[in-house]
């Protein structure tokens, strides 16, 4: 019997851009069964416009189960869509979701009828065991991590420990098509990639906290080299974009990963790490020269808000003198600093956005390589921020579908923690401010 997974794309209008990612949790959770044997589908509608036709083709015969993953958002509705299909076809299997959303309300979830059983969390060990508990016929109750229905109730089996990091297999890259999934930056082809997980802060507009618990887990670097050497001698791919929430936590592991790539004369470019504005203050000339030696082409900072006030709301631990100085600092390197901005903070006011306006014209100004993105503030679950968005009188959301318009590029209806003066001027200026 073999085991269909979907990665499901935001509905069509509800994201200003296509962007095709590796869909990197369907594949940690795929990868250890893939390599005793299981046969997987992986099934992306984020690469694939055919993926209802792809979908049908891979559950024509039965599977052992089907496997989504979903984030908050529009993703929700494309992954009921496809388990509808499924369970259309075969109505006795076994539904299994995974994903944030489904690990930061499980029970919500679970009363979706198109959902059976939830995968919590990290899916390497959890779903090896949930898989051969389904295909032996034994009690999926003994499987930790997992989330079902018993008697119309919502069961927990328990936490499972964090998975040993370093301890993972090489990704399972052939389960997919990885010309997909390239993507042309700095004129060098760039996949995502993945060398730690977890962050040490604790933002409050931010799931971290609820999904890692603040803990930062880090692969080795002789690991990080050893995967990076794989992937350029497999695929030929020389251009990473590093997904881990804050690439610099541990200072001394950082430049070693660097010093190594430099070491190694392997020639990649690096385009994107993630990093926060006091660390750069932290860094001396050796290590932004060994940045830029390395192939780092840009840093994304979480800038966030240019007033203090919010800036202390969201429990940043960054100040704007901090963020100015960064941006000072790395105008004197070819590297490309992107800054995240938001806007429409609960609490936030016009002239406190005005704030944030003024600083993304200040560090572009100061700096001509530095790019600037402002989204639109989401509510998600999970987070500090959003229980102050309840308390402001925000309606939570009923069912799963529900969530589907929480959307960092949309304004629900029910953004009550938006006064009607600060959600016309972020209407208003959503579309401009991308240029």
């Amino acid at each position: 019997m073999h085991i269909v997974l979907f990665n499901p794309a935001p509905r069509s209008g509800w994201q200003v851009q296509r962007r095709v990612e590796l869909p990197l949790g369907l594949l940690c959770a795929a990868t250890g069964l893939a390599r005793q044997g299981y046969k997987i589908r992986v099934i992306d509608g984020f690469a694939s416009s055919s993926w209802k036709r792809d979908l049908l083709d891979a559950v024509k015969e039965k599977p052992l189960c089907f496997g989504v993953t979903s984030m908050t958002g529009p993703q929700i509705l494309h992954a009921l869509e496809g388990c509808r299909r499924v369970r259309e076809l075969h109505p006795d299997v076994p539904i299994i979701w995974g994903g944030i959303h489904a690990t930061l309300l499980p029970e919500q979830t679970l009363e979706n009828p198109y959902v059976d059983v939830i995968v919590a969390g990290e899916g390497e060990d959890t779903f090896d065991e949930l898989v051969k508990a389904l295909e032996a016929g034994a009690p999926i109750s003994r499987v930790k991590g997992i989330w079902y229905r018993e008697n119309g109730k919502a069961c927990f089996t328990g936490d499972r420990p964090f998975v040993d990091f370093d301890a993972q297999p090489p990704l399972s890259y052939d389960l997919i098509t990885m010309d997909r999934y390239r993507r042309r930056i700095f004129d060098m082809d760039h996949i995502s990639f993945t060398s730690s997980r977890g962050c040490s802060f604790h933002c409050a507009f931010c799931w971290e906290p609820a999904i890692n618990k603040r803990k930062w887990r880090p692969m080795n670097p002789e690991k990080v080299l050893e995967h990076v050497k794989r992937i350029i001698r497999d695929y030929g791919i020389r251009g990473f974009l590093f997904t881990d929430d804050n690439f610099f936590v541990d200072m001394n592991r950082a430049y070693s990963i660097l010093e190594k790539i430099v070491r190694e004369d392997l020639k990649i470019s690096i385009g994107k790490l993630q990093v926060r504005a006091d660390t750069i203050c932290m860094m001396d000339r050796d290590f932004f020269q060994l940045l830029v030696r390395a192939g780092v082409k840009r840093l994304h900072l979480g800038v966030e808000s240019g007033n203090e006030r919010v800036l202390k709301l969201l429990k940043k631990g960054e100040t704007m003198e901090q963020i100015i100085e960064a941006n000072r600092i790395l105008a004197s390197y070819p590297i490309v600093p992107l800054y995240l901005l938001m806007m429409g903070l609960p609490t936030e006011t016009s002239e406190e956005f005005a704030q944030s306006v003024r600083l993304a014209v200040q560090l572009t100004n100061e700096n001509p390589r530095a790019v600037k993105t402002f989204n639109i503030y989401t509510p998600y679950p999970g987070t500090e921020l959003y229980r102050k968005c309840v308390d402001l009188g925000l309606k939570e959301p009923q069912r799963l579908e529900d969530w589907a318009a929480f959307n960092y590029r949309n304004i629900p209806e029910n953004s009550i923690w938006l006064a009607p003066n600060m959600k016309k001027l972020v209407q208003g200026l959503d579309f401009p401010l991308m240029f």
